[in-house]
């Protein structure tokens, strides 16, 4: 049952969802395979962990600063709700790690060595986005009105593009059962708040497009 629930989520996200959403539909020759009794993780779904939970750092302060520095009630309601999204993102990734063994830190760490298969999008260095978010909120501090709308618009549309694309390749490729449902399910709010960000930056002249052709296979060592 909860494989068949896992393929028709899964199923509806890539049919509604934006290009975005499809970007990591390819084959995967080396699949990852479930650790064994005494084995961690896979090194993907150990760099998953650590890469959402650094792309969802920072979102309080930016939530903070958007309640303060906003330019209407409508900007501010959606940076909460964006804000209340990561809180239980972080929970979510802590609760699931904590009951994991992970490989070794010095070992999760991006890197080039993938050149085959979709695990591409987590494991590609040119891909992290590490600190984004408390980099923008460093940033953000200073501005105000229409110049921080701007700015945290845009900083929140790159992380949610790498947001979609992580959450994607993990619910797509993880052979454990409950991180994939735990990814399908929240890309689904990861997708909305995508969508609302996009909906606000027009109103800001904010080019951020829902539509385009996706790159379905191509070179994994390049960053998308």
């Amino acid at each position: 049952m909860l494989r068949i629930l896992r393929a028709a989520i899964l199923g509806t996200i890539l049919v509604s969802g934006s290009s975005w959403a499809q970007a990591n539909l390819r084959p995967d020759p080396t699949p990852r395979l479930p650790p064994q009794p005494g084995q961690s993780l896979p090194l993907e779904d150990a760099l998953f962990f650590r890469q959402a939970a650094a792309a969802s750092q920072g979102q309080a302060e930016l939530g903070r600063l958007a309640a303060e520095k906003g330019p209407d009630d409508a900007f501010k309601a959606m940076a909460r709700e964006i804000a209340e999204t990561h809180a239980k993102l972080d929970d979510g990734l802590m609760r699931l790690s904590s009951a994991r063994t992970l490989p070794p830190a010095d070992q999760v760490k991006p890197q080039r060595a993938d050149q085959f298969g979709a695990a591409g999008a987590v494991t590609n260095p040119a891909n992290t986005q590490e600190g984004v978010a408390q980099e923008a909120a460093k940033s953000l501090s200073a501005a105000s009105g229409e110049g921080f709308a701007k700015g945290y618009l845009e900083a929140q549309l790159r992380i949610h593009d790498r947001l979609v694309d992580l959450y994607q390749t993990e619910a797509s490729h993880t052979p454990d059962r409950e991180l994939a449902t735990f990814a399908i399910t929240n890309l689904v709010s990861i997708q909305k708040n995508r969508d609302a960000l996009r909906q606000m930056a027009g109103r800001f002249g904010i080019s951020a497009p829902a539509e385009g052709q996706a790159i379905q296979y191509g070179d994994p060592a390049k960053a998308r």
